[in-house]
């Protein structure tokens, strides 16, 4: 506003004026959307006036003690003002069209306003004012509401009734909403990026909680979270001071069921099976598993309420996977020798080698899940939830390796061997050779990991003061296990090419061909989350015309993550034992031209080729090697505040939060335990494993203001502006102390780096949205954030027992740079456009969201990639039908390229190929208690591709989840 010149200002509260006066005398008769929660009387007639474009005015003493009703729906807005304050004892003084001035009721005048109720309540039951809605259409308007009502920029997802959720996991839910994209793991969307910027700088809470986490670093898989459990989610993307510090790309808070507040069936029960094709053609794997869930909430009385849940699965998804191993390359990794690949020629990176993969996934799930609320009276509420889950996985895998002994043309050593070399972008990327490798493999991994998450919430009330005391915990663990048994063998010729549409062929296949075992192993791990927190909060109300309240609290947060890593135990073959490939299952892969695969019995294999006493840690027995301890303490106040300007309403927020953040770790460092080559004599020395304790740490304060402010500029159009300084702390593996060291000079090594600051933004956001009926958004939302301190990966110099090492390690990149984007979001019913009724029952949610950012990731090699998370373009296109009986939806989903992170090594960074997915769910409604739900999901059957180095003719991993399908029958009652 400040930007406008006298006479624009003057012209646009004319326009207002006018257009004031010839709508206000049709508000009453014309239809509005309302979207008005059950609330104390001094929110809920603000929220009435904005929402009508009308004044309200009423004295705070009639308002003191009162609670409005809800209004939700499209109604005429005297019939919307009388639902708002039936039976609250408030009457209407005057009403002349543009402003309305409310009274309590006097005892003369009980009986009328009793009347009132009544004759409003039966109006309120007669179906041509409002159209009752459940299923896809309701959640997708309850979403509205909530997003409407929010003074910042956020997205919602909401499901009042248990289990509604259209998805099988969080998570896929999660990645329909505006400028969120997940990453796919064993074919389910597993982490999530929000606004083009990685997991790493996501915040995941629970109930408004922080939670532990099984991974090594902060980031949260939404899988592990039954959608059965989730009442709803809200995904705040610009900032207030009340809210908890830690995401620069967002916050992501799951919301379990409030029994007090559910409105649904008291018990429910689901059940049915899931089948994923895409390991139909492995041997003895049949694809089907299983859901099954159960929820009784109980009211005991109007004070006190439970819901107890429990939820189950197994899910078998069986995928194949091609994968390049990366490229022996001078030019960007120094320390690797290639050479020319013809004699006299130039040198030519060449390829270390390929592999193929078929994993058979077995893994169940079962949580479990309790939540209490008790309200004896107005001024007190006491809240208490739980939620357990247990996740386990069993994996057995077949591979092939290709080409180990001879692809890599180490320093030359195989110049002249590469028949009918195929050269791409200066690549070798196929050729013939002879002799090149198969190494056959059958391994396993397991995985155990269990998480728990608790709190308790009492709330208070007291004339205009509200305080609320918050105690939570959070653990969670991950035990895992990989094995394997491998053979090696030499067909005469190998024909290779690694493209997009990799192809091996060989001159004789696995099957026939004579194995040796080699060395195998067994690689253990192992991870402890905890995580306590304590806050305090208190608001005071206040009756004046401009601040409405004042927050004000603290919290303090103690967090401990161990992680044991696992050094790889390798047992050697049996001397003189060889496996003949015919004694082996062989069979075809359907998305790749490659030899066959092998598949043989795990424990069998193991005992013939290593013996009976063959390696079998337990990783539950590791003595965890790392530790990363975390004190937080935060502080925070903000206030709110409700005006008009140029007659627009206005509410909004100003603030600051203050967080003091001690982080400590310890873990091991390792010098020797090899052959190293003295740079003096050019001696190779042995060094015994020398193991000791390294530490460090790093403290800080940081203040984060932050302002927002709502404007309704039209009936239903909110301009939405904000701006704050945010922070995300650093990973906590790459906080670790551990390091790997060389004993002699020139003294180098690898480690983390206990001294990362946090990641840092300076951010303003703006948004429109459109409320043109009670389900219908339009929605455009802008944001700038100025990014300082991202980590990424270099080397630096550190003095250790006084000598001068240099380490590769996580850093903190003294460049800074910036992340911009927009985002676009439609939706409503199709009779918005046809002049039909049957039409309403059609509707479309739509989204695009456009990112571009300079931030480069800093790897090692010297090669920058593009900021991990960041695809320039993600977009959602569902079509819908609901009505009664039946619903469907159709959704597609679309990102660009990206930068990922496979796996848990932060350097295995990769692009992302775009995507296209398309998945399908529809419900049948048989009876009140009755319901069907089938689910088709990834119909294309959309591989995930990447690529490495920044070149795409440089194949990375290539893998086919396959289809999922679910139908599952639903009772309630």
């Amino acid at each position: 506003m400040s930007h406008f010149t006298g006479a624009s200002r003057a012209a646009l509260i004319a326009a207002l004026s006018i257009s004031a006066v010839y709508a206000a005398p049709a508000l009453a008769q014309s239809g509005k959307s309302f979207a008005i929660a059950a609330q104390p009387a001094s929110k809920g007639v603000q929220v009435f006036a904005q929402q009508s474009g009308l004044q309200v005015l009423a004295s705070a003493s009639d308002l003191d003690g009162v609670r409005t009703n809800a209004v939700e729906g499209t109604l005429p807005v005297d019939q919307a003002l009388e639902r708002l304050i039936s039976g609250t004892g408030l009457t209407i003084k005057s009403n002349d069209g543009k402003a309305i001035v409310l009274t309590r009721a006097t005892a003369a005048s009980a009986e009328r306003v009793a009347g009132t109720a009544q004759a409003t309540a039966e109006s309120a039951d007669a179906p041509v004012e409002e159209v009752t809605v459940v299923g896809i259409r309701k959640s997708l308007r309850d979403a509205i509401g909530q997003k409407r009502a929010s003074s910042g920029v956020a997205e919602f997802i909401s499901a009042k009734e248990i289990g509604v959720l259209p998805d099988v996991t969080i998570a896929e839910s999660l990645a329909r909403l505006p400028g969120v994209n997940t990453s796919r793991d064993r074919g389910n969307d597993s982490q999530a990026s929000i606004r083009g910027i990685g997991p790493r700088m996501v915040l995941g809470t629970v109930n408004g909680r922080e939670v532990a986490t099984s991974e090594p670093d902060r980031n949260v898989r939404w899988e592990i979270y039954p959608s059965e459990v989730v009442a709803g989610a809200a995904v705040y993307k610009s900032s207030e001071a009340r809210l908890l510090s830690g995401g620069i790309s967002g916050t992501v808070d799951l919301q379990t069921i409030r029994p007090l507040s559910y409105s649904g069936p008291e018990f429910v029960a689901r059940g049915g099976g899931v089948y994923y094709d895409g390991g139909a053609d492995f041997p003895g794997y049949d694809g089907l598993g299983w859901r099954a869930s159960g929820s009784w909430v109980k009211k005991v009385n109007d004070q006190f309420a439970f819901v107890i849940g429990l939820t189950g699965q197994n899910q078998k998804n069986g995928y194949e996977s091609f994968r390049g191993w990366g490229f022996n390359d001078d030019s960007l990794r120094p320390g690797n020798s290639t050479g020319p690949i013809v004699a006299n020629g130039p040198k030519v990176p060449t390829p270390w080698g390929a592999g193929a993969e078929a994993k058979f996934l077995d893994s169940t799930r079962y949580s479990a899940s309790f939540g209490a609320q008790y309200r004896p009276n107005e001024n007190f509420e006491l809240t208490y939830d739980l939620l357990y889950s247990k996740y386990k996985i069993q994996e057995d895998q077949n591979q092939a390796w290709y080409g180990g002994n001879n692809w890599g043309n180490w320093a030359g050593g195989n110049t002249g061997s590469y028949t009918n070399p195929v050269i791409i972008d200066g690549d070798l990327v196929g050729a013939t050779t002879a002799y090149s490798e198969i190494t056959a493999v059958v391994a396993r991994y397991e995985e155990d990991k269990s998480l728990l998450v608790t709190g308790l919430n009492g709330k208070w009330t007291y004339d205009n003061w509200t305080v609320s005391a918050d105690l939570s915990y959070s653990t969670a663990e991950r035990s895992n296990l990989w094995r394997s048994v491998q053979m090696n063998a030499y067909p005469e010729s190998m024909t290779w090419l690694l493209t997009e549409d990799p192809s091996i062929t060989v001159t004789q296949q696995p099957d026939t061909l004579s194995y040796t075992p080699e060395f195998g192993e067994a690689t253990p791990g192992r991870v402890k989350d905890e995580l306590s927190a304590g806050q305090l909060d208190f608001k005071r109300d206040f009756s004046g015309d401009f601040w409405t309240n004042l927050m004000f609290g603290a919290r303090y947060a103690d967090r401990t993550k161990q992680e044991a890593t696992g050094y790889g135990q390798y047992p050697a073959p049996v001397a003189g034992v060889t496996i003949a490939g015919s004694s082996l299952e062989a069979y075809k892969f359907k998305n790749f031209n490659i030899p066959v695969m092998l598949n043989g019995d795990f424990d069998s294999l193991l005992q013939t080729a290593y013996g009976a006493n063959a390696v079998n840690p337990d990783p539950d027995g590791l003595r965890f090697n790392s530790e990363v301890s975390e004190k937080v303490w935060e502080a925070y106040v903000q206030a709110n505040f409700e005006t008009t300007f140029i007659d627009a309403p206005v509410s909004g927020n100003i603030g600051v939060r203050v967080v003091d953040v001690d982080s400590q770790s310890a873990g091991e460092s390792r010098s020797g335990g090899g052959w190293f080559q003295d740079i003096v004599t050019g001696d190779w020395i042995e060094f015994p494993l020398e193991v000791t304790t390294a530490t460090g740490g790093v403290s800080y304060i940081k203040a984060l203001p932050s302002a927002s402010a709502k404007i309704e500029i039209i009936s239903g159009g909110f301009l939405k502006l904000g701006a704050a300084r945010v922070i995300s702390r650093a990973p906590m593996n790459e906080l670790k102390a551990n390091r790997s060291l060389s004993p002699v000079a020139p003294y180098t090594g690898s480690a983390g780096n206990p001294y990362l600051k946090p990641f840092e933004a300076d951010q303003i956001d703006i948004a429109y949205e459109y409320y043109f009926r009670p389900d219908s958004l339009f929605a455009v939302s802008g944001y700038h954030k100025n990014v300082k301190n991202y980590v990424g990966y270099d080397q630096r110099s550190e003095t250790i027992m006084g000598r001068p090492y240099v380490l590769t390690s996580p850093v903190n990149i003294d460049k800074g740079g910036y992340i911009t984007g927009v985002e676009f979001t439609y939706q409503t019913p199709f009779d918005t456009f046809f002049d039909a009724p049957w039409m309403d029952k059609f509707g479309i949610y739509s989204n695009l969201a456009l990112v571009n950012s300079n931030i480069k990731e800093l790897v090692p090699t010297g090669n920058p990639l593009p900021m991990n998370g960041v695809a320039d373009t993600t977009a959602i296109l569902d079509l819908w039908y609901s009505d009664a009986k039946f619903e469907a939806r159709l959704g597609a989903k679309y990102h660009s390229e990206y930068t990922a992170i496979l796996g848990w090594d932060s350097t295995n960074l990769v692009r992302v190929l775009p995507e296209t997915t398309l998945d399908f769910s529809a419900g049948y409604n048989v009876n009140d208690h009755i319901s069907l739900r089938f689910q088709a999901g990834n119909l294309l059957d959309t591989p995930m591709k990447v690529y490495t180095d920044y070149r795409p003719n440089r194949v990375g991993d290539m893998s086919y989840y396959g289809r999922r399908f679910l139908f599952d029958v639903t009772y309630k009652f």
